[in-house]
């Protein structure tokens, strides 16, 4: 019998110690997050806070929309700019040499731009320059021509 009252004082024993352990832990633990809420108020109301963060949240939220205008902005402005483009290299003359003659074709999102011809020859060289609307130039165009202004709106819808 007293083996079983042993047994049973020390289990008792374990018991309410791990209880109070537990209570012990929980309430560090709430004392901690106590701690933690009442640095972050310095001294203010919880309210007080609260209207801070909502505040700048707001801060934010204006920023984040003015960053996406001008982000809009730019990309507008971008696709006005020529980006696509090609470069055709070939011999204008035969039995002249190699390919040093060229047709280098700028076009932007809208198939703007223009198209730059070199045309490489014994005596001298030329250059052209034409403008590029839609895809098509108000000037006559040469097969090397339309195959750059061709190639670089493949490039575009890319």
């Amino acid at each position: 019998m007293e083996f079983i009252e042993a047994y049973w004082f020390e289990t008792t024993v374990a018991v309410v110690a791990l209880i109070l352990f537990l209570y012990n832990f929980t309430l560090s633990r709430k004392l901690k997050a106590y701690k933690k809420m009442a640095t972050l108020l310095k001294g203010g109301s919880l309210e007080e806070h609260i209207c801070k963060l909502e505040e700048g949240s707001k801060i934010q939220t204006q920023q984040i929309q003015d960053l996406q205008q001008q982000l809009k902005a730019l990309r507008e402005e971008i696709a006005a700019y020529p980006h696509c483009w090609h470069l055709l290299r070939y011999n204008a003359f035969a039995k002249t040499g190699s390919d040093l003659s060229f047709s280098l074709a700028l076009l932007n999102e809208n198939a703007e731009g223009f198209v730059l011809t070199s045309i490489f020859g014994r005596e001298d060289s030329r250059v052209y320059a034409k403008p590029v609307q839609g895809g098509e130039s108000k000037y006559s165009l040469s097969e090397e021509e339309v195959e750059a202004i061709t190639v670089a709106m493949d490039k575009r819808s890319r």
